[in-house]
């Protein structure tokens, strides 16, 4: 089986690592025993196989199908149909990977080394979209931001957990006042760095140790708290500092996409447009001929929408 495989490696940090894996074996009896290498959840894309743990235990992987695997699993697959499979696998850290399960089942902690209790959850037809765009985005950007991977990533884990759990009723999240206040401390505090560190370029896990949280905790709890992701309040810092350079000069735009922490001028123009509906040449120019009351008017619904 091993030489059937075709593994490709799409994103790799300390926290994460994204890899498409192409199966390519003919249809017929189970491989030999393989041994998964890292806590991880696989996403099939097409195709169909069967994982076999054990006599007893078996199952059913297809696109709407996720599976999770915890490191040192052995396991056997089989192709009922020609054609083997296309997956993408996402690779997690042990440490921060514990913790964020924990977080929604404290029963993790009796047995770290197995943080995944299920084998497999349904992927639902949102989970399916943000799988794809992830894998546009790592196949077609580059350089590519690692915050947005890992923040991703995470997202699709905690999907895909509350998928799990939620099947078999027996996810738990504490919402007591202290939480809640733990909480938004915890927002804010990130908020902070956040402001003073906007233009660098972040990962998550630099993000999780300035305010002394886990990665996958921090980017769930910010985004239930303010209803965003890390990246995208850091794009927005961002693109603030982008309308103030450009009400108070004429930078050269690549210069000041790079400055601000983009990857080129066009990532930073499809940003600009995306949030102000302009790209920043046309406000540059809007600012030139319309003057500053124009300009006071033709701003005021941008902020009444914020």
């Amino acid at each position: 089986m091993a030489n059937d495989l075709r593994r490709h490696t799409l994103f790799r940090s300390p926290l994460v690592a994204v890899y498409d894996v192409d199966c390519h074996a003919p249809c017929g009896s189970f491989s030999s025993e393989e041994q998964s290498i890292c806590h991880s959840v696989v996403f099939p894309r097409s195709g169909v196989f069967i994982q076999k743990v054990s006599a007893r235990c078996q199952l059913i992987a297809e696109p709407t199908r996720v599976l999770f695997f915890n490191r040192h699993q052995i396991y056997r697959v089989s192709h009922p149909t020609a054609g083997g499979d296309n997956c993408t696998a996402i690779h997690f850290q042990q440490e921060a990977l514990v913790d964020f399960l924990y977080s929604v089942d404290p029963c993790v902690a009796e047995s770290p080394h197995r943080p995944f209790r299920f084998a497999a959850a349904a992927s639902f037809a949102s989970l399916a979209l943000d799988l794809h765009w992830l894998r546009r985005l790592l196949l077609t950007q580059r350089p590519v931001d690692p915050l947005v991977v890992e923040e991703t990533s995470a997202s699709l884990l905690r999907d895909c957990v509350a998928g799990a759990y939620a099947q078999r009723g027996t996810m738990r999240f504490p919402f007591r006042e202290p939480t809640r206040h733990a909480h938004r401390d915890l927002v804010d505090a990130t908020r902070v760095v956040l402001a003073r560190k906007f233009r660098d370029k972040l990962s998550l896990a630099e993000l999780a140790r300035a305010v002394f949280s886990s990665p996958f905790h921090l980017a769930r709890i910010f985004r239930r708290e303010t209803g965003t992701s890390l990246h995208q309040q850091l794009r927005r810092l961002r693109l603030r500092a982008a309308l103030e350079k450009l009400t108070n000069g004429r930078p050269d735009l690549t210069m000041l996409a790079l400055d601000l922490g983009f990857s080129s001028h066009a990532h930073f123009t499809e940003a600009f447009r995306r949030e102000f509906t302009c790209t920043p040449s046309e406000f540059r120019r809007q600012l030139s001929s319309r003057g500053s009351r124009a300009m006071c008017a033709l701003l005021k619904p941008a902020r009444a929408t914020n």
